[in-house]
């Protein structure tokens, strides 16, 4: 058995074969199923590891709990379409949307698709990348539960709201920008609380919105956003185009991932731009080429061995993982396999 620490090795085409039996059993359709697994393996695959199969236990237990259907198209108008989700798993609902931004953007130049009524996608870069490997540029934004005050308050009020932009190279491996609006993600203070350790101070406010170093009251309490009044600023725009522009919920009508029993009411905002309606593709690639080698051979700063573009260490790690496997926590490879014995389904076997 390989393993790191408490984590075991597990091959990406195994992980995913076992992912989309789990789906199919509560009766997703294939392309469902697929969207959902995809998402999930790709987050693994590129080190995003809290949006990986840790996820699918509690997707499992939502869509075996709420009333939901497919997602259907209920505005189509030239560039622009909406989706009501109708409850649906959000790799699915943002999966269709981006498909259908791409067709809009070969057709109209630009493509942009709303939803509503979707919940949790996954990460944000999974639907830019499909763009960039047609050549074109990706966006995707997404609204989340509250976890951060508007700046100078202490109300939790918006959430993290992810947001992503992907960007076509001629090597395949597009630049990729995928963020959230917090100085650190939950996780790591959730971590930090679980050591014992303290926290920095500037990552969270407790309950009352007093800067703390204390990990279990900065649980109880908000988020920073980055750079201040800005990433607050950020955020709010994204939670207005994925929620208000798209008629979704948005602030305190999202609910969380893990209330399992409800809907969350998330909305997303897709779209794809055809670069050659702009400049031609291959000068757009020149051109991308020349900003690489820029940043690539700029000086760097002490201590550091090389610069990155976004996306490059994720795909560094994809291409790692392939050849190596997954690092999944025994806990979660357990939990699964408790899962798999409830639906009916072979455990997930390790070697």
């Amino acid at each position: 058995m390989n393993k790191i620490n408490d984590k075991i090795l597990i091959n990406a085409q195994i992980l995913r074969d076992f992912s989309f039996t789990l789906l199919k059993k509560i009766n997703m359709d294939d392309k469902t199923s697929a969207f959902v697994t995809d998402s999930l393996v790709q987050s693994d695959l590129r080190g995003v590891d809290t949006h990986g199969v840790v996820r699918l236990p509690t997707y499992l237990k939502r869509f075996t709990t709420i009333e939901w259907k497919n997602s259907e198209v209920i505005k189509d108008d030239g560039v622009t379409a909406l989706i009501d989700g109708n409850n649906s798993p959000g790799q699915a609902c943002a999966g269709k949307a981006m498909e259908l931004a791409i067709e809009k953007a070969e057709r109209f130049g630009v493509g942009l698709v709303g939803v509503k009524n979707s919940n949790h996608f996954g990460t944000a870069a999974f639907y830019t990348m499909k763009a960039a490997e047609e050549g074109m540029v990706g966006l995707s934004f997404t609204n989340a539960s509250p976890r951060l005050a508007p700046w100078g308050g202490k109300d939790p009020l918006l959430g993290n709201n992810p947001w992503s932009f992907a960007f076509p190279r001629r090597n395949g491996v597009p630049v990729a920008f995928d963020i959230s609006n917090s100085v650190v993600a939950a996780g790591k203070i959730r971590q930090a609380s679980m050591k014992g350790e303290e926290i920095p101070i500037g990552w969270a406010t407790d309950k009352e919105g007093n800067a703390t170093q204390n990990a279990e009251e900065a649980l109880k309490g908000l988020l920073l956003p980055i750079g201040g009044h800005k990433g607050y600023g950020i955020t709010l725009v994204v939670d207005i185009l994925s929620g208000i522009l798209t008629g979704s919920g948005f602030a305190r009508q999202i609910n969380g991932i893990d209330k399992t029993d409800s809907p969350q009411n998330v909305g997303h905002l897709l779209g794809a731009i055809k670069i050659s309606n702009f400049i031609p593709y291959e000068e757009f690639l020149d051109r991308m080429d020349t900003m690489t080698c820029l940043i690539k051979n700029s000086e760097k700063a002490p201590g550091v061995e090389e610069l990155y573009l976004p996306g490059e260490i994720e795909e560094k790690l994809c291409q790692e993982r392939l050849k190596y496997g997954i690092p999944i926590p025994q806990k979660v490879i357990t939990k699964l396999n408790e899962m798999a014995d409830e639906l009916g389904v072979d455990r997930l076997v390790v070697n």
